[in-house]
Formats: structure tokens, C-alpha cells, sequence
């Protein structure tokens, strides 16, 4: 008699790759707000996840931004032109966070407010003109689905 031409070995095979096949899609990458910036129009229409420092997220206002001390810098210039004085505004690395429907992001935004975050959503280069932020109210660069706490990115 003679032995089936499928062995053990290739029985075992094909269900590691049935199994493989059927579980869940592996984790895609965290980009960087400075990564993001740049490529927003390669990543137009694509689900990413970002990590940054999210300082406050309401109304109009809802920015992600690479560090803290870009926060910062950014609201010293914003001081700044509120008391009408004449600033250099940086060219930092942002991204704008949409709002979602009545705003409800911001809501779910809110615990993590004033820390490093990784935000989930769909990239729009809608409020991009030339690479730069182009929309006068809450700039969207993300429609945000999910957040989750963040960790400080390594220094340099």
C-alpha cells in the first residue's frame, strides 16, 4: 500500500496558513506628526494611527502636535497675536483633529487631554493648501475613530 502523498507535515502546513489567513490583520504602524505632515497627500483616504501631545481638544480647537514643547511654543505665539503684537508663527509639524458629528470626539478626547496620545482616524488633506494648514476654523487633517494614551516619543 502506498503512502497518501499528503503527509503530516503538509497537513500541519496548510493549517498554520488556513489559520493564519483567518485571524486578525496584523497592527499597521504609528506614525509621527512630523511623518504625517509631509505625506498627508500619499495618505489622503488612508486609516492611520498617530502619536503626539494633545494639549486640549474642544470647540475649535483640537491639534495634535509632536511634542510638548511644540504646544507650548505654539500657544506663546497665539498670546502673542491675541494681544496684537508681532510674532514669528513656527513652522511646527501639526496635525488637525476633526470633530466628528456634534462633537463628540471631544468628549471622548477629554481624559486625555494635556498628554501624549495615539490617535486612530482617516487622513483628508481637505484643509491643506501647498502642505499647509489652509482652513480658518478647526483645521481637519484626521476624521478620528479611537484614541488611546501615548507615550513621550525617544529623544534624539
Amino acid at each position: 500500500m502506498t503512502k497518501p502523498f499528503f503527509g503530516r507535515s503538509a497537513v500541519a502546513l496548510l493549517l498554520a496558513i488556513a489559520g493564519h489567513s483567518c485571524g486578525p490583520a496584523p497592527p499597521h504602524r504609528v506614525l509621527t506628526v512630523e511623518e504625517v505632515v509631509p505625506r498627508i497627500d500619499a495618505l489622503n483616504g488612508q486609516v492611520v494611527s498617530i502619536a503626539g501631545y494633545l494639549p486640549r481638544c474642544a470647540g475649535y480647537d483640537c491639534i495634535l502636535f509632536r511634542t510638548k514643547a511644540d504646544s507650548d511654543a505654539w500657544d506663546r505665539v497665539m498670546i502673542a497675536l491675541r494681544t496684537n503684537r508681532r510674532v514669528r508663527i513656527p513652522d511646527l509639524p501639526i496635525v488637525g483633529i476633526g470633530s466628528r458629528a456634534d462633537f463628540d470626539f471631544d468628549a471622548q478626547a477629554a481624559p486625555f487631554t494635556n498628554a501624549y496620545v495615539v490617535i486612530t482616524g482617516t487622513v483628508t488633506n481637505m484643509c491643506r493648501f501647498e502642505g499647509k494648514p489652509a482652513c480658518t476654523d478647526r483645521t481637519t487633517d484626521l476624521w478620528p475613530t479611537a484614541i488611546r494614551a501615548g507615550s513621550p516619543p525617544a529623544p534624539r
